[in-house]
């Protein structure tokens, strides 16, 4: 399907303004405006983030009640089953729980349920739990849409902590504790956490609450000119307003205040602050951030990015459980043994690489290459990578999909001990098995691919079609989403597939650029058994004989609530870059801009009139294309166009001119990195033209 070539506009006297007062080159100033980066702190933070920006897992509500239940069953040795989902998101949640929860206890593992028992908590499951005596269940991405199943934990004397980062629905489970950055009331900065980030905040939170310097409650007391706020914490508890200080309160506390000087101001309307040792946020900022001299309370605050709507003594106490957490070795234990697994399930799943995501993955991918985890160290080996630069592009098209076979052919238990082994024998074994189901998953997604490909085409007018659904007695449901994402890009429309399953229908849903697929489905939730998921992407389950209302419903929904505009295929260009701009530099100066992904995607560039003395299709299927183009200097540049050999079976000039949109990626050969053009789309001139 042929897209439009849409050129993003930059006003160029200020990206001459700015190339006066940087080295940068125009180009990238242009890609830096586009993406809003339009001042010198945006700018240092979108590419100098830091741990310190993260921000607190107490922000997050139930976190409080969670660290407080999984304490309580460490202390009484109760049985902990981490819940998890079989992709790699879940999987990556799964391992960073259980590995941080057996630091406390023994008594803690983990289920993941195969595809044939579908998507959340199931019921066999929990009466498993029961048999085996477990006390609670921590879900990880996945359980806010288990009302029934939760309700059914309790009665079985289960108690339940909900961890996802899925849309949640307008009632939800009777849980213990739920925490979904996606519920009203959440910090901005962490609403589009992936599940992996959901469990790595509440991880971090029982880890810090064990700090012996959190053993005595807080109470931090703020001078606000003529008022005085004063706010009580504990891990357990969270936060509470204290109207009235007893000095008994008082003895029993640790106190906070932000300088030595407002105590001093305090003393004279509350006298029972004097004596004892405060802690102070002013001493502790000069020595964790000594480069920010004598900070004011809203500097640390915004360096920290404290939420704007926490404010007085709540502000206090954030900032001084941030420093904690820069100096508390179990902190820092988690972070170096967690913070690959995080990486790995936070580009795997496709969240927005934008704030906290982008900081968790630009930390990770820095110390990726060096992991200690013996399954991953395994997992490069088979990929042939030695001493090679991970990239978010590695473990999107390489990592993710061998972890993910093993949910969606056999058990994601599979990919959880790959994991979590200390047996680099084991690790070995294991990294092997999932190698060759890789395979297999592979050899599978297209068989798969072509015959619902053919079903497709048979039950849609894939022109007219708003959203296209299709059905299939495809007994494997392990690649649907495989499948649907590849039939979206195909068609340029939201894609929902649904296989046959026991009379009823498993179906995953994918959407095309910003489409809300959540809202079509909500608009049909009275056809479906259960469905759940994000904006552009959904899993869900039909009953056989609601087909076709479902296909009418989708078809009602789409005709006014999606339009042409919506569907127009398009290659939205970042800036103009002549062929000769193309070197090692220049790339080294535009992967500052990496990892990319949603909201930060790969940059791309318009050449018009761009020499090329050579172009050939390559590939097992001769479907690609090979390119070289020439520069002005007569030196060459490589290219390659993935899924573009049938240009050349029109009648175009394979030498001379043509009009290109690339992108430019490192190409690694013999340990020698160099810049390699990615073309996305090519005009070439007719022959005798």
């Amino acid at each position: 399907m042929s897209r439009l070539w849409k050129v993003l506009e930059t006003p160029e006297a200020e990206i001459a303004a700015l190339h006066a007062t940087t080295d940068i080159p125009p180009v990238l100033l242009r890609i830096m405006w586009n993406r809003g980066l339009r001042d010198p702190v945006a700018i240092e933070r979108f590419f100098e983030p830091r741990a310190r920006s993260l921000t607190s897992p107490y922000l997050l509500d139930g976190i409080p009640q969670a660290v407080h239940r999984i304490l309580q069953a460490v202390e009484r040795e109760e049985s902990i089953r981490v819940y998890g989902d079989r992709d790699v998101d879940g999987i990556t949640s799964t391992v960073l729980m259980v590995e941080t929860l057996r630091e406390l206890t023994r008594k803690v593992d983990f289920t993941v349920p195969v595809i044939e028992d579908g998507y959340g908590l199931n019921r066999d499951y929990l009466d498993v739990a029961k048999r085996d005596g477990v006390g609670l269940i921590i879900t990880v991405d996945c359980g806010i849409s288990n009302l029934a199943e939760v309700e059914y934990a309790r009665s079985l004397g289960i108690d339940v902590i909900v961890t996802d980062h899925h849309e949640p629905p307008s009632a939800l489970p009777q849980a213990v504790a739920i925490i979904d950055p996606k519920l009203p009331g959440s910090p901005a900065a962490q609403r589009d956490m992936a599940g992996v980030g959901v469990a790595q905040k509440l991880a971090l939170a029982v880890v810090l609450a064990q700090a012996k310097d959190l053993a005595r409650p807080l109470i931090a007391i703020d001078f606000q000119g003529e008022e005085v706020d004063v706010v009580r914490f504990t891990p357990r508890e969270g936060f509470s307003q204290v109207k009235h200080l007893h000095p008994q309160t008082l003895a029993h506390s640790q106190l906070l205040f932000f300088s030595p000087e407002e105590r001093e101001a305090l003393t004279e309307v509350l006298p029972g602050v004097k004596g004892g040792s405060p802690l102070f946020i002013s001493r502790l900022a000069r020595t964790c951030t000594p480069e920010h001299g004598a900070p004011a309370k809203d500097a640390i605050a915004d360096d920290m990015r404290i939420p704007a709507d926490c404010q007085g003594a709540r502000r206090l106490i954030v900032m001084y459980l941030k420093f904690l957490e820069a100096m508390e070795p179990q902190v820092k234990a988690m972070w170096q043994r967690s913070l690959d697994v995080l990486t790995v399930g936070t580009v795997a799943d496709m969240v927005p690489l934008r704030g906290e995501n982008r900081t968790l993955a630009q930390m990770g991918l820095k110390f990726a290459s060096n992991t200690k985890r013996g399954g991953l160290q395994q997992l490069y080996i088979q990929l042939g990578w030695k001493k090679k630069r991970i990239s978010e592009r590695d473990i999107s098209f390489n990592i993710a999909p061998i972890l993910n076979s093993s949910g969606r052919l056999r058990s994601a238990e599979l990919a959880i001990h790959l994991l979590t082994t200390e047996s680099a024998t084991r690790a070995k074994e294991l990294a092997e098995e999932l190698f060759q189901l890789n395979l297999e998953r592979k050899r599978l997604g297209e068989e798969c691919y072509r015959q619902v490909k053919e079903h497709l085409l048979a039950q849609n007018d894939v022109t007219r079609a708003r959203i296209l659904v299709v059905n299939a007695p495809q007994p494997n449901q392990g690649v649907t989403g495989i499948v649907a994402t590849r039939l979206m890009l195909d068609f340029c429309r939201p894609v929902i597939v649904l296989l046959e399953d026991h009379g009823k229908y498993l179906g995953s849903a994918r959407s095309y650029k910003s489409i809300n697929i959540m809202n079509a489905l909500h608009t049909c939730s009275h056809l479906l058994e259960k469905y759940g998921g994000h904006v552009g992407a959904a899993g869900l389950t039909l009953p056989k004989d609601r087909i076709e209302e479902f296909r009418r419903c989708l078809a009602a929904y789409a005709s006014t609530a999606i339009t042409d505009a919506d569907l127009q295929a398009e290659w939205v260009i970042d800036a103009p870059l002549p062929v000769d701009q193309v070197d090692e530099t220049f790339l080294e100066d535009l992967l500052r801009f990496a990892p990319f992904g949603i909201e930060n995607p790969q940059p791309l560039f318009l050449a018009r009139g761009a020499a090329f003395y050579e172009v050939r299709k390559v590939g097992e299927s001769k479907n690609h294309l090979r390119f070289k183009f020439r520069k002005s200097s007569g030196k060459a540049v490589y290219g390659i166009g993935f899924n573009l050999g049938g240009l050349l079976d029109q009648d175009v000039v394979t030498d001379g001119t043509c009009d290109v949109v690339f992108a430019v990626e490192p190409n690694e050969y013999n340990g020698v990195r160099s810049a390699q053009i990615v073309v996305s789309d090519v005009i070439f001139p007719p022959r005798g033209g």
